[in-house]
């Protein structure tokens, strides 16, 4: 994928986007296709994962990504901001059920997949913990243990792998208990009888069960290790039909990062 660099893109109009390079984030690869499946034309900018950005910080004042910056408007990083300034910009196609309680349930979703304390947040505890500990260099510019120092994650502290675990595992039980209950209603969606962001988010997500293979997604193997589910993890079947259905139908194909 073509990044352009942070002096390149702050001075232009349009939408702005800064993604992860080099690696499938599932925040960015999220924001991606909400943008691609509603049409809207965006500028990649380059964001370095687990690094400082100190040019991407001083523009937005943030180190992370995703990061959407849309003409001379307040950037947004947060998964529900992305997916609502997506959908004032181009309403159709929505990604958004009809009605107030079908958007709370769709909402609901993506916060046990997406938020602090959700399914990756807890898988990202593990990665972190795989590739710190495969270091070989002390000096590598590529700090695992800069991304455990911002999101609370003591490296190789007693129990904590195990507990993200099992919360990972609760949180993709209820996904599965969603989909078999939409099943028998005639749906192969998450929400009502269509494609919401909540199907987009689980397929961007899923990639940290169970990633596409190489051909597809292309990651270093050190990472597809990491992103792999760690074997007392359980993956039902019926989480990655759903993905790979969505993929079909829905978005693009290979993932570019």
């Amino acid at each position: 994928m073509d990044y352009a660099t942070v002096e390149e893109a702050k001075d232009r109009g349009g939408l702005r986007l800064a993604l992860t390079m080099g690696v499938p984030g599932p925040w960015s690869q999220a924001a991606k296709y909400i943008f691609e499946y509603k049409n809207i034309p965006y500028l990649a900018v380059g964001q370095k994962g687990a690094r400082e950005n100190p040019e991407l910080f001083a523009w937005t004042h943030h180190r992370n990504a995703p990061v959407a910056v849309y003409e001379d408007e307040v950037p947004r990083t947060g998964w529900h901001e992305i997916i609502m300034l997506g959908e004032r910009l181009a309403p159709e196609p929505s990604l958004l059920p009809a009605g107030s309680g079908a958007r709370a349930e769709m909402f609901g979703l993506i916060t046990e997949i997406a938020s602090e304390g959700g399914f990756a947040w807890l898988r990202r505890l593990r990665l972190i913990d795989i590739l710190y500990g495969a270091l070989d260099d002390p000096k590598d510019r590529f700090r695992p243990d800069t991304l455990a120092s911002r999101y609370g994650h003591a490296l190789g502290e007693a129990g904590a792998a195990e507990q993200a675990e099992e919360g990972c595992g609760q949180i993709m039980a209820m996904l599965a208990d969603k989909l078999r209950a939409q099943a028998e209603k005639g749906s192969d969606y998450f929400v009502g009888d269509g494609f919401t962001a909540a199907d987009l988010y689980w397929a961007c997500f899923s990639q940290l069960a169970e990633p596409f293979p190489p051909d597809i997604n292309p990651m270093r193997p050190l990472l597809r290790t990491a992103y792999e589910a760690p074997a007392g993890l359980f993956v039902d079947p019926i989480l990655i039909n759903h993905r790979d259905t969505m993929y079909d139908r829905h978005l693009s194909l290979p993932l570019e990062f």
